[in-house]
Parts: C-alpha cells; sequence; structure tokens
C-alpha cells in the first residue's frame, strides 16, 4: 500500500505518482475501465456517427460557404433526429465527463478507507451514483467560482503572453487552475460537512502554501503528458501517411475508405487507440494531482503523524 498522507517533495511528487502506477496500475485501470467503459464505448460510437455525417455534408458540399443556406435547409429538413441526437449526445458527453474527471477522487477515497486497493468496481459505482447529486451541487458551485477565476486567469496569461518571456510560464498557470480545481473535488468528496466554497478556499491555502515544489510539479507532469500524447499523435499520423492517407489535410478520411477493408480497419483501431489513450493520461495526470494534493495536506494537517501517535497511544 502506498502511504497516501506523507510529507513530499518535488520528486516525491514523481516518484510515488511512479509507485502509484507500479503498484496499483493495473487495479486502477481495470476498475476504471469497467465503470466507464460502456458510456465511453457510446460516446465513442456516437461521435463517429457524428463524424461520418459531417463528412457525408462535407461530401455535398454544404460546407463550403457558397452553400450555407443550403446546409441550413438541410440541417431545418432532419432537425427533429439532428436535435434529438444532439441533446442526447451532449448529456452523455456531460455525462461521461462528469464521471471521468470524478472517478479519481472516489478511487482515492475508497483507497484511504480500505487502506489499500482492497475494492472492487461495484463498491467504486456504488459511491459514484450514490453522491452523483453531490457532484452536481459541485459543478453548480464550480460554474459560479470559475467566472471571476477564469477572468482572472486569462488577464495573468495575456499579460505573460504579452511579455513573451512569460510564455513558457503560462504551463504553470495552467497547472494551479488544475490543481485547484481537483483538490476542491477531492476535499469535497471525502468530506461530510465542508461546503464546496469551503472546500475551494481549502483547496486554494494548499495551493499556496509550497507553492513552487507542487505547482512546478503538477506543470511538468502535464507536460511529460503532452508530450506523450503528441507522440502517439505522431505515430498515428506516421502509420497513415505510411498507407497513403494525411490525417492533417483530409479531417474526414475515415469516410473516405472503403468500410471492411484493411486500410480502414487499421485507421479506425488507431483512431480509438488515441481516444482510450488520452482518457489514460488524463486520468493518470489526476492520479498525479491526487498524490500532490494528500502531500500538500499532510503538510497542513499532520494526519499521518496524528494517526501514528493514536496508534501507540492504544497500544
Amino acid at each position: 500500500m502506498l502511504q497516501l498522507y506523507k510529507s513530499r517533495d518535488f520528486g516525491l511528487f514523481f516518484k510515488d505518482t511512479f509507485a502509484f502506477l507500479k503498484t496499483h496500475g493495473a487495479h486502477f485501470f481495470k476498475n476504471y475501465l469497467l465503470v466507464n467503459g460502456l458510456f465511453l464505448a457510446l460516446l465513442i460510437a456516437m461521435s463517429y456517427l457524428f463524424y461520418i455525417e459531417v463528412a457525408e455534408m462535407q461530401a455535398l458540399g454544404l460546407l463550403e460557404e457558397e452553400n450555407y443556406r443550403e446546409l441550413f435547409k438541410y440541417l431545418e429538413r432532419y432537425s427533429g433526429t439532428f436535435s434529438t441526437y444532439g441533446i442526447f449526445y451532449i448529456l452523455l458527453g456531460a455525462f461521461v465527463g462528469i464521471l471521468n474527471y470524478s472517478y479519481v477522487a472516489f478511487y482515492f477515497k475508497l483507497y484511504e478507507r480500505h487502506q489499500g486497493a482492497n475494492f472492487s468496481y461495484k463498491e467504486i459505482s456504488n459511491e459514484l451514483f450514490a453522491n452523483f447529486g453531490k457532484l452536481v451541487k459541485f459543478i453548480l458551485a464550480t460554474i459560479l467560482i470559475s467566472i471571476p477565476v477564469m477572468i482572472a486567469t486569462l488577464i495573468v496569461m495575456a499579460i505573460m503572453a504579452i511579455t513573451i518571456i512569460g510564455i513558457p510560464f503560462i504551463l504553470f498557470v495552467i497547472a494551479l487552475l488544475s490543481l485547484f480545481y481537483h483538490s476542491a473535488l477531492l476535499e469535497y468528496i471525502k468530506s461530510d460537512d465542508k461546503s464546496v466554497f469551503d472546500c475551494y478556499g481549502y483547496s486554494l491555502q494548499l495551493c499556496l502554501q509550497s507553492f513552487f515544489p507542487a505547482i512546478g510539479a503538477v506543470g511538468v507532469f502535464m507536460l511529460i503528458a503532452g508530450i506523450f500524447q503528441g507522440v502517439f499523435g505522431l505515430i498515428q499520423a506516421g502509420i497513415l501517411y505510411f498507407l497513403g492517407i494525411s490525417i492533417y489535410t483530409d479531417p474526414t478520411y475515415l469516410n473516405d475508405l472503403e468500410k471492411g477493408s484493411s486500410i480502414f480497419i487499421i485507421a479506425f483501431t488507431l483512431q480509438i487507440a488515441i481516444y482510450l489513450i488520452n482518457f489514460i493520461v488524463s486520468a493518470i495526470v489526476q492520479i498525479h494531482q491526487a498524490i500532490v494534493y494528500y502531500g500538500l495536506k499532510e503538510d497542513r494537517e499532520n494526519i499521518h503523524a496524528q494517526q501514528t501517535i493514536e496508534t501507540i497511544g492504544r497500544d
């Protein structure tokens, strides 16, 4: 078992993240797919159908600027179908987004409760659906909080971009924002007596107490994750280019391929793999932020030290 409540420096944030993945990665992602897999598959299938429809409109020339009037007529003709599909697609996308973003928080809540990965996907699912109303409340409050936060963030980023030398440090502003939101969610899921706003206030205190090690670690880890995703994107592009397909000049290339052909199967499989890799990398980034959160929480509250003292006292 990885000790969650533990004082960590910049290096330990990385070391413990990879230690967690090495020890519990199989358990984490097996349950991740069991909990989210069906909904991810539905979303991917609906995305593909949407892609086919867009490709069809492009083939008919409806996406050309001079044919916008015909495009509106086409959309009006099938407005009922498009409206129903669009609403369901948006709702499913939002549901999958909530499920994926909150999965890590519930996983670590159960990991802390069981003192290790001694639980199944059923417990995770029960926690998720039992607290879905709580998640909705968190999201609504987050929207309110995000209005001033995003305005301030955009101003800071704009100033940094103007100075040119500050452009590389924009990544760390994004890292601060990401850790701020995720730490608030982790705290809110763990707590029964704190409001969303209390958790955001607490999260801000955590982010600022060890600012440079924590934000630096999150920023560097996000950079590594982005590079990793980029490499897989280049591999996909390279393989398809070798097969005579350019994904940059022809974004609707899948629709141009003969369905059932070996090239289509390869191209479709690569696209699904990229989708899954993006979701998995996103989950790993959240795992890293959870490790940072528990380290900062230990520094602030000395939870592990208190638990050790209580254990000694009982003995």
